[in-house]
């Protein structure tokens, strides 16, 4: 099983070992563009425009997978209210973003930033998602992680090209060009796409059905989205602006280390929805050595970034030397952040949304709390000691639910 499961998550390891890279490289392009105390305001708003943009599309990729294990093909119908429900959706939460990000700015960023950051995170990034939900639903998982990966590309040349041609970093450049790149890379995706499958366009209603599964599965991937980036949209106001950019930055890299676990969380994600229509006893060991990998990858992640944790001032600039001494204590998220991931895959999967959905707005109360409490008290340290306190306590809860789920 565990031979298999490598060779069939290669590629896609080899497409997320990419998009973390990329990851790595704009995270050090922009903290060297905005410096400490913008990047920080920069992320609050670019987390909550990453989980409001989860919602567009209102979960029908999850539907269209879940489909496609019991129908074949012909699920690709589901297309047609797919994206007319990101269009309509992405339009209205767009014009609300910036009135509402500006509470978590404090008026930092304007508002035609906020509204150019909207565009790019609610209503072109949904469709993306979306087609790379048609294509891995084909068995085509790299393929559509490469299509999540060229927004992410294009972001890093709007930060280079940024931080070459303006000379005091400009943030309304960056934002312009970020949106431009999204822009472009959903005109790449769906051209990739068009090349694989013929999309039916016709725009229909959704059924009831596909309202209440859609509904349960957008609930579950905001909630899901919220322990990620749920201490990046509240640093500014518990630490401030530069003690945030040192908090935000430092999350980041952790993020990127644990990224490739999703390449076997994804590429394994089709036979685990086939488990959850027709349970087999090899779907039930691949569920446990998706759990020993997980945990594995997040304690080798740990480590890792204990190691490099001294060279982060000289990547990120002198201004980030504070992640020297912060990196290490976020690193003790990592294997519990690997296992709530692992642990919420093969909920969805077995068709348990609310379950999934159950123990991690669990954790997002507990994080909140935590995260308060660690501020006030230890600042920067207590911040990521609260999010491996919250981080363990969900992935406990979950994978008690995964084992409840399979008797």
């Amino acid at each position: 099983m565990i031979g298999k499961l490598a060779r069939s998550s290669l590629v896609t390891i080899g497409v997320l070992g990419l998009r973390m890279l990329t990851q790595a490289a704009t995270l050090v392009l922009i903290t060297r563009l905005l410096g400490p105390s913008l990047y920080g305001d920069y992320m609050a708003a670019a987390s909550l425009a990453v989980v409001a943009g989860l919602i567009p599309n209102l979960g029908s990729g999850y539907v269209l997978m879940a489909r496609t294990a019991r129908e074949g093909h012909s699920a690709v119908e589901t297309w047609r209210y797919g994206w007319p429900l990101s269009i309509s959706i992405g339009t209205f939460l767009c014009l609300g973003f910036p009135f509402l990000a500006q509470l978590l700015t404090r008026g930092t960023l304007s508002f035609g930033d906020l509204l150019l950051i909207g565009f790019a995170e609610l209503l072109v990034t949904p469709i993306t998602q979306l087609l790379g939900f048609v294509l891995q639903a084909r068995d085509r998982v790299p393929q559509g992680q490469f299509l999540l990966w060229l927004p992410l590309c294009f972001r890093a040349i709007a930060a280079a090209t940024c931080l070459i041609l303006v000379e005091d970093g400009s943030v309304h450049l960056f934002v312009a060009l970020q949106a431009a790149g999204a822009t472009a890379g959903l005109a790449t995706a769906l051209i990739m796409t068009l090349r694989v499958i013929r999309l039916p366009w016709a725009p229909r209603r959704p059924t009831r059905q596909e309202w209440r599964s859609g509904a349960a599965y957008a609930a579950m991937h905001v909630v899901a989205a919220n322990p990620s980036e749920l201490d990046k949209m509240t640093s500014p106001l518990l630490l401030g602006d530069h003690a945030a950019g040192i908090y935000s930055a430092s999350s980041r890299v952790m993020n990127a280390v644990v990224t490739p676990v999703l390449g076997i969380l994804l590429a394994s994600q089709p036979r685990l929805f086939r488990h959850g229509s027709a349970p087999t006893s090899d779907g039930q060991r691949l569920i446990r050595t998706l759990g020993y990998l997980a945990f594995a990858w997040g304690v080798i992640s740990a480590l890792g970034m204990a190691v490099i944790a001294p060279m982060l001032p000289f990547i990120l600039g002198q201004a980030f030397s504070d992640t020297a001494l912060t990196l290490p204590w976020i690193a003790l998220a990592a294997p519990f952040v690997s296992l709530r991931m692992a642990a919420g895959t093969i909920l969805v999967a077995l068709g348990k949304p609310l379950q999934r959905l159950r123990f991690e707005l669990t954790g997002i109360v507990v994080l909140g709390c935590l995260l308060t409490i660690g501020a006030h008290v230890l600042g920067l340290r207590g911040m990521a000691l609260g999010l491996a306190c919250s981080e363990a306590c969900m992935a406990t809860y979950g994978y008690l639910l995964v084992r409840a789920a399979r008797t």
